[in-house]
């Protein structure tokens, strides 16, 4: 199954509502794993210390790995890892309709799940 996206972001900021404390206190840098072709908007997980797409598996009514934010900009990583990656690691309220979500599998249940995660980080998709 493919990860959904209700619209599509036209430019990094596209999705941000509102910072709870400015850009620079929400956002982290991190690399994005060899591989990895991430969309602006794209809810990510750290995995060996870089960044990957969320996948979403549930362990229960929760996610079996918490996510480590939504990437703030669009980052291609086919060719190899790509270091200094920005994405959104804490309070802020983002535009649900142009966030990419992991895909639901059939039980259904991801994005609730995914949506409770980000609740963790302050990160308030509306």
């Amino acid at each position: 199954m493919s990860a959904f996206t209700e619209k599509t972001v036209r430019s990094a900021a596209d999705f941000v509502m509102s910072y709870h404390l400015s850009p620079f206190h929400a956002c982290e840098l991190a690399t994005v794993a060899s591989g990895q072709v991430l969309k602006a908007g794209e809810v990510v997980q750290l995995q060996g210390g870089k960044l990957i797409a969320a996948t979403g598996e549930l362990s229960g009514d929760v996610l079996a790995t918490d996510v480590a934010g939504v990437m703030f900009e669009a980052v291609d990583a086919s060719g190899g890892d790509v270091a200094n990656c920005t994405y959104i690691a804490r309070s802020a309220e983002l535009k649900d309709g142009y966030l990419t979500y992991p895909a639901e599998s059939t039980a259904g249940g991801e994005k609730v799940a995914t949506v409770a995660s980000l609740k963790k980080l302050w990160i308030m998709p509306r």
